[in-house]
């Protein structure tokens, strides 16, 4: 569930260290990573629900490990790590039901779900413990969802990874125009612009216009 836009304070950039956005980058590119293998591997599988349009499963079956990588350094955290939509998390509204209706739905065999569900839940714990102001751009959620992080500690995560692994999705599971220029990133590295696919992620993330050109101009 994408929440609404954020504003968040330009000054957390400007006392950022640099090296400390670079290790940040560097764990959201890893579990990228990872999800984008298990999403390759559900495109490949007949036997398990694909979580992303269905015009997009050729694609991304195809897609090489070295352009899954070049995919996964988009910029920003490509699955949904919101805890709100976690059953039993107390923190959902009432009306947030609906965009769920396929959260819960196996698309991953329980091993490798279990894992990517470790990955995304912790990663996004070290992320929020090293910057929630940053971690809320990345990860697009919300200040409910990061105070819900900051109450949790390692052991409890991982009990929700045993527990609701099958909950774990990629972010914008129905915007077709998104996953193909993520996509296109990976599998046309030459002439696609690495910038224009972190900015239109930012942009149907969270974030004010002046964070998405600081972040990216951070990249460069």
């Amino acid at each position: 569930m994408i929440p609404p836009l954020q504003r968040i304070e330009y000054g957390s950039w400007q006392r950022f260290e640099p090296a400390m956005l670079t290790e940040m980058l560097s764990t959201v590119a890893a579990v990228n990573g990872e999800l984008l293998e298990a999403l390759a591997d559900s495109a490949r599988s007949g036997d398990h629900f694909f979580p992303l349009p269905e015009s997009l499963r050729c694609c991304m079956a195809i897609l090489t490990s070295s352009e899954r990588q070049v995919a996964a350094r988009c910029g920003v955290f490509l699955a949904d790590a919101a805890l709100a939509d976690l059953p039993g998390s107390g923190l959902r509204v009432e009306g947030d039901l609906a965009p769920l209706a396929d959260r819960g739905r196996a698309w991953l065999p329980i091993e490798q779900s279990i894992s990517l569900a470790h990955s995304v839940l912790l990663g996004s714990w070290y992320l929020i413990h090293a910057s929630p102001a940053v971690a809320r751009v990345l990860l697009g959620i919300s200040a409910v969802d990061v105070t819900a992080y900051r109450a949790r500690g390692v052991g409890e995560l991982a009990q929700i990874a045993r527990r609701h692994s099958d909950w774990i999705r990629p972010r914008w599971p129905h915007r077709l125009d998104v996953w193909t220029q993520i996509l296109e990133r990976g599998s046309r590295p030459v002439t696609a612009e690495p910038r224009s696919t972190t900015l239109r992620c930012l942009q149907v993330s969270a974030g004010d216009p002046a964070w998405r050109s600081t972040y990216v101009g951070l990249l460069a």
